[in-house]
C-alpha cells in the first residue's frame, strides 16, 4: 500500500514541534533556576535594565522594569511552562493517531482515547489562557483557536466512535 505523504509530512512535523517546545521549556527552567540562584549571570543584565520600550495603539511606550513584581515574572514563566506542556501533550497525542492511521487502525479504541484527550487538554488550556498576564498588565482574555481545537476533537471523537462500532458490526456480520 502506498504511504500517504500528507500524513507523514504531518507526523515529522508534529515531532519537529515536540522538539522545538522542549528546548523553549527548557530555556524556560533555565531562567526561572537562574532567578532562583543569587550568582546568576544573567539576572543582572535583567534587573539591570532600567526601562522597556514597546509598541502599542498608543505608540511607543516606556515601561519602567523596576514596578515590576518579581512574583509575577514567575507566575507568567510557570503559566508558559503549564502551557507548553499542555500542547506537548496534544502533539504527542497527535502523533498517536497519525501513527494509529498510518498503521490501519482508524477506527480502534486508541484513536478514540486520544482524541478524547486532546479535547480535554484543549478545554484546560482554553481556561488558563483565560487570564492574561504581562509584566504591564493583568487582564482577561479569550483564546478562542483552543475552545475550536476542543471541539474539533469531541466531533471526531464522536465521529470515530461511530465509526469503531460500525467496524465491529461488520465483522460480526462477516
Amino acid at each position: 500500500m502506498k504511504k500517504n505523504i500528507i500524513l507523514s509530512v504531518s507526523l515529522v512535523s508534529m515531532q519537529i514541534l515536540r522538539i522545538l517546545i522542549s528546548l523553549f521549556a527548557a530555556v524556560h527552567v533555565v531562567i526561572v533556576m537562574g532567578f532562583l540562584v543569587n550568582d546568576f549571570p544573567l539576572q543582572e543584565n535583567i534587573f539591570g535594565m532600567q526601562s522597556l520600550i514597546f509598541n502599542n495603539s498608543d505608540g511607543l511606550q516606556i515601561h519602567e522594569l523596576q514596578t515590576t513584581n518579581p512574583w509575577l515574572l514567575y507566575v507568567i514563566i510557570i503559566k508558559n511552562l503549564f502551557t507548553l506542556a499542555m500542547l506537548f501533550s496534544i502533539l504527542g497525542y497527535g502523533v498517536e493517531i497519525s501513527r494509529n492511521i498510518q498503521q490501519n487502525r482508524t477506527f480502534s479504541k486508541l484513536t478514540i482515547t486520544a482524541f478524547d484527550k486532546v479535547s480535554q487538554l484543549a478545554v484546560i488550556l482554553f481556561f488558563v489562557q483565560f487570564i492574561k498576564l504581562s509584566t504591564t498588565k493583568v487582564g482577561i482574555g479569550f483564546e478562542f483557536s483552543y475552545l475550536f481545537l476542543a471541539f474539533g476533537a469531541i466531533i471526531l471523537t464522536q465521529v470515530f466512535k461511530e465509526g469503531h462500532r460500525l467496524l465491529k458490526e461488520n465483522e460480526l456480520t462477516v
